[in-house]
């Protein structure tokens, strides 16, 4: 491996979770005027329709197994979305919901043990640990008591680890991009359907929500997953997930910028607790990450 792809790939994994950390914010917008499922339905729609284009040719390469496995990757990546993006419409913040939905990294282990019989190692049990502190500082109000958006946000995050956990066990030995597609087509789907039971669909839709949605389709979506399968051919898998997951630190910086958002010290200490969980979680780990924000 060349040292100039390596150096190129490194920028093309920090660009990938610098544009995946912007996200909140316009998930953020776009809840401000829009039902959480209409986001989603949305930006999945867009975005699968643009794989769907891209991989054309290789359709032929789709049996029951990818389809199946396409199905139950969708239906949790649509639902950790709306679960997402419905949090925030509870009030949680960007940066909150940026390091809090970077839990599920924590949570993938546990749930690997129960489905795969993969028993966790200790790294993972002192990351889970370390988490759960984390989480309290960043979450935990004045009465002890767990913010109703950040618990909605840790929700969407165990379903994000129940994800990845499809993800490892139907996407092995098949096309990647093909895969993607059919999860989220099917999340688009998913999304749809669940419309008329989440607030139905908007009487009309302003340019600043419309901007919010393509961004997160085209972007956030399209153009990630594309950026994240050139890099992980060059960058040590576990290298590149650990700057993958600098996407939270990303999503904090952008919510300062540009929703203006306050951070207090207890917040700083609780985000940088979470980030080191989220280290610790990876050492001698290699996972495949597959998801969005």
């Amino acid at each position: 491996m060349s040292n100039k792809k390596n150096i190129g790939a490194t920028f093309i994994l920090l660009l990938t979770a610098a544009i995946w950390g912007s996200s909140f914010v316009f998930q953020k917008y776009a809840v401000e005027q829009l039902s959480a499922s209409f986001i989603v339905a949305g930006r999945f729609t867009v975005a699968g329709i643009l794989l769907m284009l891209v991989t054309a040719k290789k359709w032929k390469t789709i049996d029951r197994g990818c389809l199946w496995g396409g199905f139950l990757a969708g239906v949790t990546m649509s639902l950790a979305q709306v679960l997402q993006t419905l949090a925030m419409g509870l009030g949680t913040s960007p940066g909150k919901s940026a390091f809090l939905t970077g839990t599920y990294c924590v949570m993938v282990p546990f749930f690997s043990w129960f489905f795969q019989k993969e028993r966790p190692k200790k790294n993972h049990l002192l990351s889970a640990v370390i988490c759960l502190a984390g989480i309290g500082l960043i979450s935990l109000n004045g009465g002890g008591g767990l913010m109703l958006g950040d618990g909605v946000t840790l929700l969407c995050s165990v379903v994000y680890a129940l994800n990845i956990i499809a993800i490892a066990v139907y996407a092995q030995g098949r096309d990647s991009i093909v895969f993607t597609m059919v999860q989220i087509c099917t999340a688009a789907l998913c999304a749809w359907i669940s419309i008329p039971f989440t607030g139905g669909m908007p009487e009309s839709i302003s340019v600043e929500a419309a901007g919010s949605i393509l961004y997160l389709a085209l972007f956030c979506t399209a153009l990630c997953l594309s950026l994240q399968t050139i890099g992980l051919k060059h960058v040590n898998a576990t290298v590149a997930t650990v700057l993958l997951s600098l996407e939270s630190v990303f999503g904090v910086l952008f919510s300062i910028l540009l929703y203006h958002e306050e951070v207090t010290a207890r917040m700083g200490i609780g985000f940088a607790v979470v980030f080191a969980a989220v280290l610790i979680s990876q050492i001698e780990r290699t996972p495949e990450k597959d998801t969005v924000s």
